[in-house]
């Protein structure tokens, strides 16, 4: 008597279309660089260093515009007088709730709303420096 053949399990896997449609996706990607791109090789090395630079400066660009935040302060709190670091210690204190970003934006288009943002900020922190004062805990 003949033995029966063992039946597959399952289909094979045919892999030809993911990988194609793979690679066409990375040559597209990059497409528009140096060298050449329609080899998969140097294609793929190029977009993973591609890839590197864009979460890099992701990071970067945040951090960037927060010292140019800082800096049309530091020049906006100059022309009323305060400095940047002044300025800062006086707004934690005054309990302003606005940010870097929209004070600065404050700063360079509107100047006159932010000469007043500068006086609330002032007279915020000097009195809270009184109520400090009052209640016995003298300045910090």
């Amino acid at each position: 008597l003949q033995q029966p053949r063992a039946v597959l399990q399952g289909a094979q896997v045919r892999t030809f279309a993911s990988r194609r449609s793979h690679k066409k996706k990375i040559i597209r990607a990059a497409k528009g660089y140096r060298g050449r791109t329609n080899c998969y090789r140097i294609a793929i090395r190029r977009v993973h260093k591609a890839w590197q630079y864009a979460y890099r400066d992701r990071k970067n660009k945040k951090r960037e515009m927060r010292k140019l935040w800082v800096t049309r302060l530091n020049a906006g709190t100059r022309q009323h007088g305060v400095s940047y670091s002044r300025f800062v210690n006086l707004w934690r204190e005054s309990g302003v709730r606005l940010n870097r970003r929209t004070m600065a934006d404050l700063a360079g288009t509107e100047p006159f709303s932010f000469k007043a943002l500068v006086d609330v900020v002032k007279m915020r922190s000097q009195q809270q420096r009184q109520r400090q004062m009052k209640a016995g805990m003298g300045p910090e």
